[in-house]
């Protein structure tokens, strides 16, 4: 039992090493069938150099522009030919697909984002704005009103909403699904400061993840599905632990005070867009303690996420803890749900033939093959969370963007 705990605390580690907000290191499945070749970005340029500019201040109101109608802070870097929306350089044949995805820095997006990749069998670019041939992923940090320098003149944090610039943001995600480009602000977590916008052209699928993409009604009213990844704070806490005392020497007080202070903040901002996002895939301790997860998939009923069911409730053995997966019906904010549950651990040594199991007991899956699930899992067995219910449930909400996806566009991704 002491060697199944300490190998959990190492998977818990696993997973906080890959926290980092918007800051994007990967691709997508390896196979070179799938490979395609990315898009060309085109960057507004130049180097990071700060603004020296505090929005709002008497100093950035008289640099202040207006566009269309669009007041173009003189804290996001413009350059003065730069306009905030434009023709696309091509037309597209389908409206791009609209997917948010709301979550506290720290929530292991980025191997959440590869499964999304590996479902549809394509691949993006590594960079500020990761791109490719049928996906581009933007970081919504890019619409912070103020660089770092800013936020400390100002006195508030990144998860205020008076920090973000949300008329912007929704008029360029409106703007993006009927066609057009945008030039884009770019916040550098490097160096903490806005850079020159850059030029985003729309895409077949576009991802808007980060603290605040359902929280304001124009930019929710784009999305064709918003996505919710809550952490509760006991698991949110032991998760940086693990991080902050490895790699920053933190003491755990002093990861509990940094939680505790962004605490008020993000009750007020962020946590609530749970309530209005179409699935949430919720994070909580195991019955049996951390530290094992218990992992739920809570959907609305008639919602735009396309539900799944299970046959039958499974409880899987082998190596410890074990697992259980079932599903029930509840409420969430006031939403009929249906939660497909999973608590426990896969047996990684009987990994494939366990998801095998699970997979021939779901309902509503909308797989290529009948082991698709399965083979996908297995595809990234090494990835954070590929022993609990993170990656299991990651899996089947990335085949359910596809589905959305191939709905909408009515073609094959």
């Amino acid at each position: 039992m002491a060697k199944t705990r300490s190998s959990g605390l190492l998977q818990l580690a696993a997973v906080a090493s890959v926290l980092s907000a918007c800051h994007w290191a990967f691709v997508g499945p390896s196979s070179n069938t799938n490979r395609l070749t990315p898009r060309t970005l085109r960057r507004g340029g130049g180097e990071s150099v700060p603004t020296g500019l505090v929005w709002p201040s008497a100093e950035a109101e008289e640099k202040l522009r207006e566009v269309d109608g669009i007041k173009l802070y003189p804290t996001h870097a413009w350059k003065d030919d730069m306009d905030p929306i434009l023709e696309a350089s091509g037309k597209m044949e389908d409206t791009p697909v609209i997917v948010g995805v709301a979550a506290d820095s720290g929530c292991g997006k980025s191997t959440f984002l590869r499964r999304i990749l590996g479902a549809l069998g394509t691949e993006v670019k590594p960079g500020h704005t990761a791109i490719g041939d049928m996906m581009t992923v933007i970081c919504l940090d890019d619409y912070h009103t103020n660089d770092r320098a800013g936020r400390k003149a100002t006195g508030l944090t990144a998860l205020d909403a008076r920090e973000n610039d949300f008329d912007l943001m929704g008029v360029q995600m409106e703007a993006l699904k009927t066609g057009k480009a945008v030039y884009k602000p770019i916040y550098n977590h490097n160096t903490g400061n806005k850079d020159t916008p850059e030029l985003i052209e729309p895409n077949k699928i576009m991802v808007f993840e980060g603290l605040h993409p359902i929280y304001d009604e124009k930019a929710r009213s784009q999305l064709d599905l918003a996505i919710y990844i809550d952490i509760v704070n006991d698991v949110k806490f032991a998760w940086k632990v693990q991080r902050d005392v490895a790699e920053r020497g933190w003491t755990e007080e002093q990861v509990r005070e940094d939680i505790e202070k962004r605490l008020p903040d993000f009750s007020k901002y962020v946590d609530p867009q749970k309530a209005d996002a179409d699935v949430i895939l919720r994070y909580e301790p195991s019955d049996q303690g951390l530290p094992y997860l218990k992992v739920k998939l809570i959907q609305k009923k008639d919602g735009k996420f396309p539900m799944i069911t299970l046959k039958k409730d499974i409880t899987l053995t082998g190596s410890k803890p074990g697992a259980v997966i079932k599903m029930y019906d509840d409420e969430w904010f006031g939403s009929a749900v249906t939660v497909v549950e999973m608590d426990g651990e896969i047996d990684m040594d009987n990994m494939e033939e366990q998801l095998k199991e699970i997979e021939s007991n779901m309902e509503g899956l909308p797989s290529k093959t009948d082991s698709e699930l399965t083979e996908a899992m297995v595809g990234l067995k090494s990835s954070p969370g590929s022993q609990n219910g993170t990656g299991l449930l990651q899996t089947v909400i990335a085949m359910k963007v596809r589905e959305i996806y191939e709905k909408i566009t009515g073609k094959e991704a």
